[in-house]
């Protein structure tokens, strides 16, 4: 189909700058002259030639081919079609009065065609990496080497892979189930889960998690007739977290089992250094499954040895244990703490940022601080340094990667101690 929006919009040379400045994820002042990014090269493009005459299909294949960009610098939908929709407002100030009414209807239409292509786009690039992403979440969780409880959650992931391979063939024939009390996971929820997750506040929570989960894939399947692809890929996004925060829930609990199986060093009652490789191994594999970052820190008890040799070993041993008992007291009980050595130990806390992990562990050693102990009538006050690193995995699993992390938090452990001890350090 022709268009022809000559004399349609107010002559205005600088309507490609106030584009850009006020609307787009691209800043004027971030451009060089040299090389302009694709987007740019397509709005100019656009607003070049939505102000002359023009075929839809020239005007659909630049949008086409600036989606596809957006989508590979992983631009979120909803800025997409915001900058599309801030375009067309912006294009609808600059209407001429004068103007016959079936043109501005033709505007319309076109831009109507425009977000349902993108829509199209987004959706179908969306469902394949939706998919690509599961597998490898779903090989990741078949590398634990104790999967307890996720076993089932590898059901759940299965189930997703299975909705969106419904959506990209638009099959309702062949939709997975809808409904939460009748998948697999919705049978184990209602039933063996409950000897397992004896919280009965996080059974709530999953419960409710997986029940919302269903009504938005409810949603997608009655909205596929409609070709709704706006509202599917709303819903698939919302579907898509629901899962990741099921699956967070689900390794948090299985960290609390794992602490309660695994050998514990048996004075502080930390877990032993000989279950560090497999734990942490267990907790890359769920950060890849899950989606989420995790932390690894190592801890130091600032100058434990002038301790032993003022107060005796016996001393340096109740120390130890304050630590561990302090630790436990500001931690969550899927947290995890390892005696590395001597009065070394290292934590893991899944499931979190740095942003959270320097809280906790700024509240650990401001508690551990302020709360000596008596010994032999005397009270013995001590502080930790300690030391960390945000680890989001973006590769499948290493053996070398332990001693990577741990050298990294090792190197923020040693700033702490250089920076005078009793702190919090971590890499940036």
């Amino acid at each position: 189909m022709d268009y022809d929006f000559r004399g349609l919009f107010q002559e205005d040379e600088t309507l490609f700058d106030q584009f850009i400045e006020k609307y787009t994820s691209y800043i004027l002042s971030n451009i060089t002259e040299e090389k302009e990014p694709m987007q740019m090269d397509c709005y100019k493009q656009i607003i070049n030639i939505i102000q002359k005459d023009f075929n839809q299909k020239d005007m659909i294949e630049l949008f086409e081919k600036l989606t596809r960009y957006q989508i590979h610098q992983e631009v979120p939908y909803i800025i997409i079609i915001n900058e599309i929709n801030s375009l067309q407002s912006l294009l609808i100030k600059h209407i001429n009065e004068s103007v016959l009414s079936s043109k501005i209807i033709d505007f319309f239409n076109l831009f109507n065609t425009i977000d349902d292509k993108v829509a199209t786009i987004y959706l179908n690039e969306y469902v394949h990496k939706l998919k690509s992403v599961n597998n490898i979440r779903i090989a990741s969780l078949s590398d634990l080497m104790d999967r307890n409880m996720l076993n089932h959650y590898e059901s759940h992931l299965l189930w997703l892979s299975s909705l969106a391979d419904s959506i990209y063939k638009e099959d309702e024939d062949n939709f997975p189930e809808v409904d939460p009390k009748k998948c697999d996971f919705g049978k184990w929820l209602q039933n063996d889960a409950k000897a397992i997750i004896q919280n009965n506040s996080k059974q709530t929570v999953i419960h409710n998690l997986h029940d919302n989960l269903h009504l938005f894939a409810k949603k997608i399947k009655n909205n596929i007739p409609l070709n709704e692809h706006h509202s599917i890929i709303t819903y698939l996004e919302k579907c898509e977290m629901l899962s990741l925060s099921i699956g967070t829930e689900l390794a948090l609990i299985d960290n609390i089992l794992m602490n309660h199986k695994v050998l514990k060093d048996h004075l502080t009652g930390a877990l032993n250094r000989q279950s560090l490789k497999n734990i942490f191994k267990n907790q890359y594999e769920l950060a890849v499954a899950t989606s989420n970052p995790f932390v690894i820190a190592m801890c130091d008890l600032d100058h434990f040895k002038k301790l032993n040799d003022n107060h005796g070993h016996l001393c340096g041993d109740k120390i130890l244990t304050h630590f561990v008992n302090v630790v436990n007291k500001k931690t969550r009980n899927s947290d995890i703490i390892i005696r590395f050595g001597g009065e070394e130990f290292v934590m893991i806390l899944p499931a979190v940022d740095k942003n959270i992990a320097n809280k906790v562990f700024k509240d650990i050693c401001e508690e551990y601080y302020k709360t000596p102990f008596e010994y032999e009538g005397k009270k013995v006050q001590n502080s930790v340094s300690i030391g960390f690193v945000e680890i989001t995995p973006r590769i499948h699993y290493k053996p070398s990667f332990l001693d990577d992390y741990l050298a990294m938090a090792d190197q923020q452990l040693y700033r702490a101690k250089d920076n005078g001890r009793n702190r919090v350090c971590y890499l940036e």
